[in-house]
């Protein structure tokens, strides 16, 4: 593909076709892929990425390596103007968090990888190093893609790691202790380097100017899943729903949980796990919650009243999945669910434009209600 913006959803990553590349790699071993944006331009300096730093409401963070093996030191944004003024020469780091938030551009970038789909997509992480810098040898839990944007970097890929791997102690940092590498590459303005979780990875920059877009994407724990499903569930009972046990006899050790009374809440439990309805309602809004600032990124100055005479479309900033039955549709938006036809659920997942007055009236509130949130853009004016 050429650097014509706004970005098209991948359909091969170089000449590999992507349902190769899903059923091959993804989640299995790395890939680079040399040149799959060519002629990539960042869309954003690093000057501006200096800018996002200063600012209170981005989440952001400087690391400078020293020069032994533990001499690591992080420093959370937001950042003082001077900080710059004062970094060494070499060996230091800028990341900006949620980046796909700040830009319009930036964000765009997402639609090329939404071959995965939109609940899984989680960020894009920007990173612009001076010479030597690095975040350490580290792993993550959770896939992803590394678009070389500006500059030249060397990745070294390593063994495969779990939560008992050492990291380096006394450093606010997730630093490997050892690091085995077993493949190494540079990597120049354009090449994308596919990470499958657990996989350790270093990448060090090679001359000042180095830029790198980290695509990320969610991958919550089993612990979340189950604290934040239980939480869920706790909440649609209420007070008169209690462990009853009619019909008790009496037991001759008084001591003992007989498997009658582990069967009762095990039934209790049940009834809310085994209920695909409330799970999929619980899910759909967990995975679409927005990241810090995107309720803020999606403001529109689309009024109500305009939505009535122009093409819209949902704001790119939201995050947006749907879930059909075989009766009705539930269409998920930042961490809220609402009730639409399937058609609806489509243009709104895809981002599509839509005119009011073509659309099911069922979906009118739906509409009305987004606009007055300001989640929904005037269509023919996005990148």
């Amino acid at each position: 593909m050429n650097n014509t913006h706004p970005f098209a959803r991948l359909t091969h990553l170089g000449e590999m076709p992507i349902d190769i590349f899903l059923r091959d790699y993804w989640q299995q071993k790395p890939l680079l892929i040399r040149q799959a944006f060519p002629n990539f331009i960042p869309p954003v300096s690093a000057d501006e990425l200096a800018g996002f730093s200063l600012d209170e409401d981005v989440v952001s963070r400087l690391i400078v390596k020293g020069s032994q093996q533990d001499d690591w030191t992080l420093q959370h944004g937001p950042l003082p103007e001077t900080v710059f003024e004062e970094l060494p020469k070499s060996h230091w780091t800028l990341l900006i968090q949620h980046a796909d938030l700040l830009d319009p551009e930036l964000n765009q970038l997402l639609e090329a990888f939404r071959f995965i789909p939109n609940w899984r997509l989680d960020d894009i992480m920007l990173s612009y190093a001076a010479d030597g810098g690095s975040v350490g040898p580290h792993f993550d839990y959770y896939d992803v893609f590394l678009l070389q944007a500006q500059g030249t970097r060397r990745w070294r890929l390593g063994q495969q790691c779990d939560s008992d791997t050492p990291l380096i102690q006394g450093v606010d940092l997730k630093i490997l202790e050892q690091f085995n590498s077993t493949d190494e590459w540079i990597v120049a303005p354009g090449d994308l380097l596919y990470i499958p979780p657990n996989l350790a990875h270093w990448g060090e920059a090679i001359g000042d100017d180095c830029m790198t877009y980290s695509i990320g994407f969610r991958a919550p724990s089993y612990s979340d899943i189950m604290l934040d499903f239980a939480q869920e569930m706790a909440s649609l009972a209420n007070a008169d729903m209690r462990y009853t046990d009619k019909g008790l006899t009496q037991q001759s050790l008084s001591g003992e949980i007989t498997p009658e009374a582990i069967s009762k809440v095990e039934d209790i439990l049940k009834r809310f796990a085994t209920n695909k309805g409330l799970i999929a309602n619980w899910f759909g809004e967990y995975m679409t919650r927005p990241n810090p600032g995107g309720i803020d990124a999606c403001q529109s100055d689309l009024t109500p009243e305009q939505l009535t005479v122009q093409p819209c479309a949902l704001s790119p900033f939201a995050r947006c999945a749907f879930y059909e039955t075989s009766d009705h549709c539930v269409v998920f938006i930042n961490g809220e669910k609402w009730h639409c036809t399937k058609e609806m659920a489509l243009k709104l997942s895809q981002y599509e434009a839509f005119l009011f007055d073509e659309v099911n009236p069922r979906d009118h509130y739906l509409l009305q209600h987004l606009a007055e949130e300001g989640l929904l853009c005037d269509a023919e004016n996005q990148p």
